[in-house]
């Protein structure tokens, strides 16, 4: 896999999408990803132009993606094309990792399931014709191979027991490299959700504060416009006192 340095730091990001894009839309998935990464609402003629397809070819390549949630679009009307809508492309690069983890989790549940099976059950093959049989289907034919009619033999698993171990050791960094990325986004995301909910809270005080202001200067305002105002409170207060 791929690794790019960024500020001595490993940012694999773009490769871990790359691999869930090739799996849905074949080896042009990397280039899409290339288009799109780290950039919001990307023309799509722009995107078609790049690939060097028509743009309902291109489109029929995003659409797939977004089947799996790995992009989303914004459309706008194109006065100049006739009104026609002109869509605007983005990479959704937390759900492509999401959905490249989930994929990887089945793989080593499965290759798990491969291994235990491989550790715990017996296995025999043909050596005339490499035909693999488990003991069940071994004992049916009496240990002989119907194909051939050879006398099976007992397969040593070992061989494909460390393989799986090595595969699902791959994996498994993989997840974590994938869990890494996910953190790191979600970190991410919660600093600006907490900065936009700051900056929310700092305009509703100034609207407030400026709201106060305004009702000040009304009041400062209408005092001036009646200045008899106070002469006549106090004169109530005397009034009052002497009653």
């Amino acid at each position: 896999m791929k690794m790019k340095e960024k500020d001595n730091k490993i940012d694999n990001t773009e490769d871990l999408i790359k691999e869930i894009a090739n799996e849905i839309v074949g080896k042009i998935g990397s280039k899409l990803v290339e288009i799109l990464y780290k950039k919001k609402n990307t023309n799509e003629f722009l995107i078609a132009k790049k690939l060097g397809l028509t743009i309902n070819q291109t489109r029929n390549l995003l659409y797939k993606l977004t089947d799996k949630g790995l992009v989303h679009f914004i459309r706008k009307k194109d006065s100049k094309k006739g009104g026609w809508y002109i869509y605007f492309w983005t990479l959704n690069e937390k759900r492509s990792l999401q959905l490249l983890k989930e994929q990887k989790i089945i793989k080593i549940n499965e290759m798990n399931s491969r291994l235990q099976k491989r550790k715990n059950d017996r296995h025999y093959y043909c050596p005339a014709s490499g035909l693999e049989y488990n003991e069940e289907e071994a004992l049916e034919n009496n240990f002989i191979c119907p194909e051939t009619g050879e006398v099976l033999q007992l397969k040593d698993s070992k061989e494909e027991v460390d393989k799986l171990d090595i595969e699902i050791s791959k994996l498994k960094i993989i997840v974590e490299e994938l869990e890494i990325n996910l953190s790191t986004m979600e970190t991410k995301e919660k600093k600006v959700k907490e900065k936009r909910i700051i900056k929310e809270e700092k305009i509703k005080k100034a609207e407030k504060d400026a709201r106060r202001k305004k009702l000040k200067k009304e009041r400062e305002k209408l005092k001036k416009k009646n200045p008899l105002e106070k002469v006549e409170k106090k004169s109530l207060k005397k009034s009052k006192k002497k009653q």
